[in-house]
């Protein structure tokens, strides 16, 4: 019991010193003289609802430096948003209006259209003189601090140490730590623009002789939540399609209108249920649906489904907003990557895009109609036989997640491709004029000599749609976790290593009542200081994840023991 109170009372402390991140003034890392450089990395698990982590930090001062005073170590967790509207007017999508300013090329038979080029920079600046919305802030959920060293009126610090610490996590859900290192965005155009950041980081703090107060990054580490099952699982689901590009908010290009064309659906059911782990695969069935004539031909050829991210916008201002591109997520996991491969190694310190998102196809088997209505006008309903598709969702997959400023999800994307009725009109007119130039004046028995396929074989349609994928992770049932956002929401704490075996004999209720009740406060940048990448910016300056490094470093211990 002493104990107990022992360690409560050495948190209360703390909590009262460290917790208000609006009392500590930081100068800038540059702040120090061109010839200081100061280094800080931390190696720690990540943390998850209810534990109580070890860890350690090593600081490192390299040149003439001023006397350190004091050293101290934070973590903090921030998100923020970025927008850049354009007025909804008819001009808001340039590439709505791409078709009324072709130029047909006579002898333009491959590649992109060419468009009149005065006509369209003359859209295009029009667009531009329009006012936009621009608008970034950032939202702070906590941020603490612990004292490591400091001057008790001895000699100098030591410019290079290593010191353990703990952190005592409440049992309270946030957000899942994401991987924003391989997907930096830009956006291009004049299409709304927006795009959100979030990042669990640890920083060190210097306090120099000479007054300055600079702020060293130490890494970033994630956050896995614990995820509630649900009862209202869904089992099936129908899925509309529509012409590759029109079933996104976005507005297309011109297209022919055929009133006699097919309608296609996607039936979409989990004969195992949408219960999964992480690195592991989504199993489904599919049925495709036509609806249409019987004297149309079209038949679907192939289906293929792939997951991709969706993001549900929070703010107001984003609610009849949409973007037709949201970078794939991918959560903060450790990777093992070997030291002794240099390709691997590079790619580590210089992170590439990450590999195209994983799509599964499979040939359809469609009923043919029968002989005796292929000349007459009924519509008739057919369905393919159902296929099964496994969708592989990896180690880094993103599980739903409400946050301030978005729900993270994900959804299921599929593609159908059709071969079209002889009757139906092409999709593009500038397609049609490519072909008919190409084939001017050549039967069915010309194709043999040139190396192009006639349009009978060659012409697809193609088709697509998207809906949420309910995917609900199996975990153990335990104590339910406060969200991040709720009025119960509690932060972390930095404790002492002594207490960690203290800490962890205690009940998980006991342990929350040390954590102190969240204090966030948000930020708004000013006009003009609005960034769309802020947290993280380029290859170069990528932060280390702290959780790579505490695999190594267990690891390590594991082949040395």
């Amino acid at each position: 019991m002493l104990r107990w109170l022992l360690v409560t009372l050495a948190l209360a402390v703390s909590v009262l010193v460290f917790t208000n991140p609006l009392k500590f003034q930081r100068e800038p890392s540059d702040a120090l003289s061109w010839q200081c450089r100061a280094h800080a990395w931390v190696r720690a698990p990540d943390m998850v609802p209810g534990d109580v982590i070890a860890g350690d930090v090593r600081i490192k001062l390299n040149g003439p430096c001023a006397d350190a005073e004091s050293y101290g170590l934070g973590l903090r967790y921030k998100e923020k948003i970025f927008w850049r509207l354009s007025p909804q007017t008819k001009y808001t999508n340039i590439d709505s209006t791409l078709d009324a300013f072709r130029h047909r090329m006579p002898f333009q038979n491959f590649g992109n259209p060419i468009y009149n080029e005065m006509q369209f920079r003359a859209l295009e600046w029009q667009d531009k003189s329009l006012p936009r919305s621009v608008h970034e802030e950032e939202r702070i959920a906590f941020e603490i601090k612990t004292p490591l060293v400091g001057a008790k009126g001895g000699g100098p610090l030591p410019r290079s140490f290593t010191s353990p610490f703990g952190i005592l996590v409440p049992n309270t859900n946030y957000p899942p730590g994401l991987d924003y290192r391989r997907s930096v965005w830009r956006y291009i155009g004049n299409a709304d623009a927006i795009y959100s950041e979030s990042i669990y980081e640890y920083f060190v703090e210097i306090r120099f002789s000479n007054g300055t107060i600079s702020e060293i990054p130490a890494g970033v580490t994630a956050f896995t939540p614990f995820h509630l099952s649900t009862e209202d699982e869904i089992s099936s689901f129908n899925v509309s399609l529509a012409p590759a590009g029109l079933s996104s908010n976005s507005q297309p290009c011109k297209r022919s209108v055929d009133r006699l064309r097919s309608n296609y659906t996607v039936e979409v059911s989990f004969p195992e249920g949408a219960h999964i782990d992480q690195n592991s695969s989504l199993n489904i069935k599919a049925t495709v649906h036509r609806t249409g004539y019987t004297n149309r031909t079209d038949i679907p050829a192939e289906l293929c489904a792939f997951p991709a991210s969706s993001a549900e916008w929070h703010p107001q201002e984003l609610k009849s907003r949409s973007q037709t591109f949201t970078p794939f997520l991918e959560a903060l996991v450790p990777s093992i990557v070997s030291s002794m491969v240099p390709s691997m190694e590079q790619s580590r310190r210089f992170p590439v895009p990450p590999p195209p998102s994983h799509s599964l196809c499979r040939e359809i088997k469609f009923a043919v109609a029968p002989s005796n209505l292929t000349h007459e006008g009924h519509i008739s309903s057919t369905s393919s036989e159902p296929l099964s598709l496994s969708l592989p969702l990896g180690h880094n997959f993103v599980h739903e997640f409400s946050t301030y400023y978005q729900t993270l999800g994900h959804r299921v994307i599929l593609d159908l491709r059709v071969k079209p009725d002889p009757s139906e009109p092409w999709e593009h007119e500038f397609e049609k004029e490519r072909w008919e130039r190409q084939t001017a004046g050549m039967d069915e028995t010309d194709f043999d000599w040139v190396p192009w396929l006639s349009p009978v074989q060659t012409r697809r349609r193609y088709l697509d749609g998207h809906a949420r994928l309910p995917v609900v992770p199996m975990q153990n049932q335990r104590p339910v976790p406060a969200h991040y956002l709720s009025d119960e929401a509690r932060q972390p704490a930095f404790v002492s290593v002594s207490d960690i075996a203290d800490l962890r004999s205690m009940t998980p209720q006991e342990r929350d009542l040390l954590t102190p009740f969240t204090q966030p406060f948000i930020r708004v940048f000013a006009k003009g200081e609005e960034l769309l990448n802020r947290y993280f910016t380029d290859c170069i300056g990528q932060p280390i994840y702290v959780g790579d490094t505490w695999l190594n470093k267990v690891l390590s211990v594991a082949a040395e023991g």
